[in-house]
């Protein structure tokens, strides 16, 4: 390939935080919030105009899960807080069942209302925002990351720091120093697919409970009445035949996820849909992401008109607007210091420097074919230890998210958004702790972290003085489901949590 040679420039040096998070997404707004909170000076650097990352760029909805299967609230601390103030404005009902019964619970949003809480939150904390920046280089000396470049309309700026938080969620800044990195299953480095999240409008509700009641044998485990009717916001998923037959008909698009799931939300008539699904696409590689967004966009449209000719109360409906970019699942996993596995999952492992739970089940969309492994939520709860959080080889870095070091299988569970907001806010409170005492990462204490995060609200598991809460209406009465409606199966079943 051609190339052109740059000419050396002398990049400024625009700001020198104590503590640099790259990227807004969950994990972001967790370890800049919990940085600050800690005493650090945080500068957070956001490519788009708005902070959420997953939650409001990609729209995806609802948040899982924050509670095991007997009501018990795993995920407290930055994220349940978030849940709180997004209910205290109406933009969320909060932590609710789900009527899929594969999940202990559900926390949906409006998703304006969600770009406004994280706003605040993020002013109250005294962090300090630099949006319409996207990441392009970082630099390393002596093994130890110490700043980073961006680009902005400002031009080429450099930013210099104690501590780099990377929530990049691809861990560009972990690959561009030179960290090591895997992609995907470990046996071909096949991706979990990309899906476009988006919104329909002008459902008819009350219809729509009604047919799910007349056709509930195409719904998971065929829901009675009481179990429509109760939920506070209705969730959906099923019509693995029917769709099926539209596929051969050419009336729904191949390439599409062959089951219909769909989420009520807060305002009326609105619903989040996850239905559009795209394999063989990897998220770091920009030729990939253009065909994604055009396709799924294409593919949002046809499911949209499938369901007003095959679901009552969508007669009306419409495709009401569509995530900023697809969401991607699965893209770079750094190599840590220590790799989460599917048995530290399953068997609820807790560790000596654990920073955060997790209790959604492995979920891993296929790399090929149909069917999904879902394991459901809520079976087994376990840590995430801070050694993952630590790229081998560089110091001054903590990466957080979706991108920690983990298995493929185990990468299946952590990565969901209540999750890496939580492991964002264990990686915000050590590097402040690294931040204000001059040490490196590694030498920050797992103890005085956690000791830091219960204290904040945070729960973790064999930690000291974390008593439960939990919500009565949220344990599960139905946690073996069968997932033939929606091409689920669970290959761990019969093991420890599973």
């Amino acid at each position: 390939m051609k190339s052109i040679v740059e000419p050396a420039r002398s990049v400024p040096v625009v700001a020198e935080p104590d503590v640099l998070v790259v990227g807004g997404g969950p994990a972001g707004i967790g370890a800049a919030v919990a940085a600050a909170r800690n005493g650090a000076k945080v500068l957070l650097v956001e490519r788009y105009g708005f902070v959420g990352g997953n939650l409001t760029v990609a729209m995806v909805n609802p948040m899982f899960t924050f509670h095991d299967v007997n009501g018990n609230q795993v995920i407290r601390g930055i994220a349940g807080e978030v849940v709180e103030r997004l209910v205290a404005k109406t933009a969320s009902p909060g932590h609710v069942t789900d009527l899929t019964f594969d999940n202990a619970s559900m926390s949906p949003f409006d998703p304006e209302g969600m770009k406004l809480v994280l706003f605040e939150m993020l002013r109250e904390a005294g962090v300090d925002l630099m949006l319409h920046s996207v990441f392009a280089d970082a630099y390393a000396e002596d093994g130890k990351v110490t700043g980073v470049i961006v680009e902005n309309k400002s031009g080429r700026q450099a930013i210099r720091a104690s501590v780099v938080i990377d929530c990049s969620a691809d861990a560009d800044v972990a690959a561009r120093v030179g960290a090591p990195f895997v992609k995907g299953r470990e046996s071909d480095g096949a991706m979990q697919p990309v899906t476009l999240f988006y919104r329909v409008a002008g459902v008819d509700v009350g219809r729509l409970k009604a047919w799910m009641k007349d056709n509930r044998q195409l719904l998971k485990d065929s829901p009675t009445d009481e179990e429509i009717d109760s939920q506070s916001a209705l969730a959906f998923l099923g019509m693995k035949e029917i769709i099926q037959a539209a596929v051969e008909r050419g009336e729904y698009p191949k390439d599409a996820a062959p089951r219909i799931l769909m989420y009520e939300l807060p305002r009326e008539g609105q619903f989040a849909v996850n239905c559009t699904r795209l394999q063989g696409i990897d998220g770091t590689n920009v030729r990939d992401l253009t065909r994604a967004e055009i396709e799924t966009r294409h593919q949002a449209w046809a499911v949209t008109e499938f369901m007003k000719r095959n679901i009552g109360g969508f007669e009306r409906a419409y495709v009401l607007d569509t995530g900023v970019q697809v969401g991607v699942r699965e893209t770079r996993h750094i190599v840590g210091d220590y790799t989460m596995t599917e048995e530290d999952v399953l068997s609820s492992r807790a560790f000596a420097d654990g920073i955060a739970c997790g209790t959604f089940a492995i979920d891993i969309h296929p790399p090929e074919g149909e069917q999904q492994v879902f394991t459901g939520s809520g079976k087994a709860v376990y840590e995430i230890p801070y050694r993952s959080l630590l790229p081998q080889g560089v110091d001054n870095l903590l990466v957080a998210g979706r991108c920690v070091s983990a298995t493929h299988n185990a990468f299946g569970s952590v990565r969901v958004m209540a999750t890496a907001m939580g492991i964002g806010q264990g990686a915000g409170t050590a590097a402040a702790l690294a931040a204000s005492g001059g040490i490196g990462v590694r030498d920050v204490s797992a103890a005085e972290v956690r000791r830091l995060l219960v204290k904040q609200g945070q729960y973790l598991m064999e930690a000291d003085g974390v008593e439960k809460v939990v919500d009565e209406g949220l344990r599960l009465t139905k946690t073996e489901g069968s997932g033939s409606a929606a091409s689920h199966h669970n290959p761990f079943a019969g093991r420890s949590g599973s």
